[in-house]
């Protein structure tokens, strides 16, 4: 669902998205007229709503106001850049909050926005339809988003997203939860290595043992990604590369990786660099690249046919077509 606001300057087709993410609350600003989109604005704000609600706790009134503020403040950005809709999601956190409908009346009376939760299957799909804006391998392939309180998995063939599922495990919460320390104890790597192993060994798709190749989306494997200086960012990289990282990142300090990043967000990259290692063990993945988009260029994506977030299909519907994935150009598509 959009805010609307009529006859505002800027670009051709300005839009903005708003998404309430576990780990963080993220300003997109873009064109969206013919040709790339065009970023305006990005930025984002460390909420830690994952960790929040992880044991079935409620947000609470102090963090529910902090997060109405955060969102007003971006809607009022997003105006200020002339953006002609405001488009506003939750995931994994607002889905699990049990005091979700205190923070959505909150958010919607301070922004003035509409926000739309969004659910396992229509998160997984944006990311897909985000994912198309740049380079995609052939299907059959797998996409997986790494978000900070779950990571949801689509399976795209020839026809179209053929099924998703929803793994309530992200890098935020396993990194809270699971690997403090900088590095974390190899006792503890050991443990949480088996539990990942355990639990998408539980997890699959009708039909559909493996996968060559997987796109994979979400600020975990991008920060993960950066660590592993092979240029183009968005070109494929063999298994080993991931395997190879993750095994040298996980005993060493953050202080010395290739690229230097804060203890917090070290202890990210490696849940982030642990789940991909299970997925692709789980599905035999031989190549991964990580896309530079996901939801949020996703729901512009749908904006750009008329359609709002809460339009993403379910995957029976096949919400990408052959032509779709098949365009590496980098270009939206119509």
């Amino acid at each position: 669902m959009a805010h609307r606001l009529a006859g505002a300057p800027g670009g051709d087709d300005r839009a903005a998205v708003i998404d309430i993410g576990s780990n963080t609350i993220h300003l997109l600003v873009a064109d969206c007229s013919a040709g790339p989109m065009r970023q305006i604005c990005d930025r984002h704000v460390r909420a830690g709503l994952g960790i929040a609600v992880a044991d079935g706790a409620p947000l609470g009134s102090e963090r529910i106001r902090e997060v109405a503020s955060i969102v007003r403040e971006f809607a009022a950005e997003a105006r200020d850049r002339h953006a002609l809709d405001v488009i506003v999601f939750g995931t994994h956190a607002v889905r699990a909050a049990p005091d979700r409908a205190f923070l959505i009346e909150a958010i919607e009376r301070e922004a003035m926005v509409a926000v739309q939760v969004l659910s396992p299957e229509q998160e997984a799909i944006l990311c897909v339809a985000g994912a198309s804006l740049g380079p995609l391998p052939s299907p059959p392939f797998l996409c997986a988003d790494i978000g900070g309180g779950s990571c949801d998995l689509a399976a795209v063939l020839v026809s179209g997203v053929c099924g998703v599922v929803s793994v309530s495990i992200g890098s935020g919460v396993l990194a809270a939860q699971d690997l403090g320390g900088d590095p974390p104890p190899a006792s503890q790597v050991d443990q949480t290595a088996a539990m990942l192993d355990e639990l998408f060994a539980a997890t699959g798709f009708a039909d559909q043992p493996g996968f060559s190749e997987m796109v994979v989306t979400g600020g975990a494997a991008r920060q993960l990604r950066r660590q592993i200086p092979v240029e183009p960012s968005t070109a494929a990289l063999p298994a080993s590369a991931l395997f190879e990282t993750v095994q040298r990142l996980l005993p060493a300090s953050s202080a010395g990786w290739p690229c230097t990043v804060s203890r917090e967000r070290a202890a990210l990259v490696r849940a982030g660099g642990m789940i991909l290692r299970a997925i692709m063990v789980r599905w035999r993945v031989s190549r991964w690249r990580v896309s530079p988009y996901g939801a949020r260029e996703g729901a512009l994506v749908y904006r750009a046919r008329g359609l709002s977030p809460d339009a993403a299909a379910p995957p029976a519907q096949h919400i990408l077509r052959p032509r779709d994935m098949e365009d590496t150009s980098g270009h939206p598509h119509a």
